[in-house]
């Protein structure tokens, strides 16, 4: 069994992550971290995470993370792009009330120090033994890098979610949103001495992946095989989030972008990846900034930061293998 931190902001996937990494029997949460991000505030992430651990009947603390990224973006500018109700009301109707609803106050409180502090103090009190697994943008990771550096080598692995490579992105052509959310943080975290795994939208949000989504048809298995409140709220909820995706944004079901990243830290090979290389992320431009770039190949120009070879990236998943160990965790 991994002992694993599980970094979220909250929203849709984040949540079947924590119900997966809740009941596997390979993982062992040891707590949750929150982030301000897709889920639109600190406050919200904090009491979808409370709820969410509740729903499974476990003890894992949740700890309360930033609220601001390092550069915040102007949203009444640039708008929310997790907000799909100008584009989808027309369609759904009542049921978008069901994407990113807002949490109900839970019971429990979150720990009283910050996520910014048992992150630090975890990996002091136990290094090289915990994976650090994040699904929304690294702005914890980053702020625990600008206070101790030295935990950089303390995480045993780093499994995060982030950057595009091949596939399109889904904030710009060439931006996924959690690296967008907070470039400088993403910069921060991939030119740390972190051993990282990256897992881009490249193995996640692709139809050529489509049996690693999540389906109606994976719905009726979950709905048939297995009984009890975590069952019922996946049935309840969940079809309105595929429907969007297959509207929005043309995928054969609902991307499982942050149970993935989750499982591969007891399940690393479910995925294939590159070796290891640099990769750094572009901080300009109204299209390009938080742009992922891998320095693969042969360049003109130099820059020795490229020897630093600390990320390896996912480029392929057994997705039929991935979504059968999903179901059979969640029905148990």
């Amino acid at each position: 069994m991994v002992d694993v931190i599980l970094d979220i902001d909250s929203v849709g996937d984040d949540i079947l992550a924590v119900l997966y990494g809740a009941l596997s029997e390979n993982i062992n949460l040891l707590g949750i971290t929150t982030v301000n991000g897709a889920c639109g505030s600190i406050r919200q992430a904090v009491h979808v995470a409370l709820n969410t651990v509740a729903l499974t009947g476990k003890e894992i603390p949740v700890y309360a993370g930033e609220e601001k990224m390092l550069a915040p973006r102007d949203l009444s500018v640039d708008g929310d792009p997790v907000d799909f109700d100008e584009e989808l009301r027309w369609k759904f109707g009542e049921r978008l009330d069901k994407f990113n609803e807002k949490a109900e106050q839970p019971e429990k409180n979150p720990e009283d120090i910050g996520a910014v502090e048992y992150l630090i103090r975890s990996f002091q009190e136990r290094p090289g033994e915990i994976v650090l697994v994040t699904t929304g943008p690294v702005t914890n990771v980053a702020v625990a890098l600008q206070k101790d550096p030295s935990i950089a080598v303390k995480i045993k692995q780093a499994y995060i979610l982030g950057g595009v490579f091949q596939a399109s992105g889904n904030i710009t052509p060439v931006t996924e949103y959690n690296i967008w959310a907070d470039p400088e943080a993403a910069k921060i975290v991939l030119n740390s001495d972190i051993n990282i795994t990256l897992v881009p939208l490249d193995i996640c949000e692709n139809n050529r992946f489509a049996d690693g989504m999540l389906t109606r048809d994976h719905l009726a298995d979950i709905q048939y095989g297995g009984k009890g409140a975590v069952v019922d709220f996946i049935v309840n909820k969940f079809p309105i989030y595929i429907d969007i995706w297959r509207e929005f944004f043309q995928l054969g079901g609902f991307p499982m972008d942050d149970v993935i990243t989750l499982a591969l830290a007891a399940n690393q090979d479910l995925c294939k990846y590159t070796d290891p290389v640099f990769v750094d992320v572009e901080l300009e431009g109204e299209i390009a900034r938080g742009q992922t770039v891998a320095y693969f190949g042969k360049q003109i120009i130099k820059n020795n930061l490229r020897k630093h070879r600390n990320t390896r990236i996912a480029k392929s998943i057994n997705g039929k293998r991935f979504m059968n160990l999903f179901v059979d965790t969640i029905i148990g």
